[in-house]
């Protein structure tokens, strides 16, 4: 029978290497490391944007809120009201919708869908008066993280407005800009401590 032996710096050596290789996720498991700072939640972040709206044919202006639900912030509220102006009228419109982001902090695809509400005048008689239908709406976009080292992130996006009592479905497209309330990462490290 033959019998193998490592000599003392083979061992050394590999479980030297063995150390380094470990990844950086279960460091806490070991004796006499610190645990890693617990993430903070993403941050709110509010927004403008302009845009177009192909079936009443008219320019858009909107506000928006952007609340995460999950703390990696993959799955956010957004809550946003706009304008359409047309000829002589303008229309108000809120939605309120959950979607899910592919990469939050970085900026990515996102989409989802949720609740819509559109006030306006329907029909062509003018003295009739405004009101307000519900309906649903879908949502697709693409956001970018921060532009030249800012916090400012541009968004793409289109809206699509499905509105109950009226054959009135706006699809919206938008050009904007969020801006982060806080910045992301762990605690400690946001613009307070800087």
């Amino acid at each position: 029978m033959i019998r193998t032996c490592f000599p003392k710096t083979t061992v050394t050596g590999i479980m030297i290497l063995v150390t380094l290789i470990v990844p950086r996720g279960v460091y806490g498991q070991r004796r006499g490391q610190e645990e890693a700072p617990p993430q903070r939640w993403s941050p709110i972040s509010v927004g403008l944007y302009v845009g177009y709206d192909n079936q009443p044919s008219g320019e858009v202006a909107g506000a928006q809120i952007r609340i995460p639900v999950l703390r990696s912030g993959t799955v956010q509220l957004i809550s946003d009201a706009n304008v359409t102006f047309l000829n002589r009228l303008k229309e108000y419109q809120f939605n309120v919708e959950a979607v899910y982001t592919t990469v939050a902090s970085t900026g990515g695809l996102y989409a989802g869908g949720g609740l819509a509400w559109r006030n306006t005048m329907f029909g062509s008689d003018l003295t009739a008066g405004r009101r307000t239908v519900q309906g649903y709406s879908i949502v697709v976009g693409f956001e970018t993280g921060g532009i030249a080292g800012t916090s400012l992130s541009p968004q793409l996006e289109i809206r699509w407005s499905f509105l109950k009592e009226t054959a009135l479905n706006p699809r919206v497209i938008s050009l904007g800009v969020n801006f982060p309330l806080w910045r992301a990462g762990p605690r400690g490290s946001d613009l307070a401590t800087r």
